[in-house]
């Protein structure tokens, strides 16, 4: 007994899940501007650097190390959501290629026919 399997996909599905993951990336894209804005408005709260305060001076150079890893880790992250996006729609893409293909030869064929007649 031989089965013939039968492969369907929702291009309606794959497209809306990837406007999920865009929309996702957005909210990325404003949380850093946010952060940053946050860090501007304590700026320097810890004293000032560069004379004899030693507690500015050492947690001024480790607050600034800490909001570079911050934004390096919010530009991953927003660069794996949009990795991610692009794979989903590519996806849908290779789903639907086959049957617009399809559709297309069918029509070619259609009007070939129709120049033999």
């Amino acid at each position: 007994m031989t089965m013939a399997g039968n492969y369907s996909a929702d291009i309606e599905a794959i497209l809306q899940s990837s406007r999920h993951l865009a929309d996702a990336v957005r909210y990325g894209d404003e949380m850093l501007p946010r952060f940053e804005t946050g860090c501007a408005e304590y700026a320097g709260w810890w004293g000032d650097e560069g004379g004899d305060d030693e507690f500015a001076n050492a947690v001024g150079e480790q607050v600034r190390r800490e909001q570079e890893q911050v934004r390096d880790t919010v530009l991953s992250i927003t660069g794996g959501f949009m990795a991610l996006v692009d794979a989903v729609a590519a996806e849908a893409d290779h789903v639907q290629r086959p049957q617009v293909q399809a559709v297309e030869d069918i029509e070619a064929h259609g009007s070939e026919s129709g120049n033999r007649r």
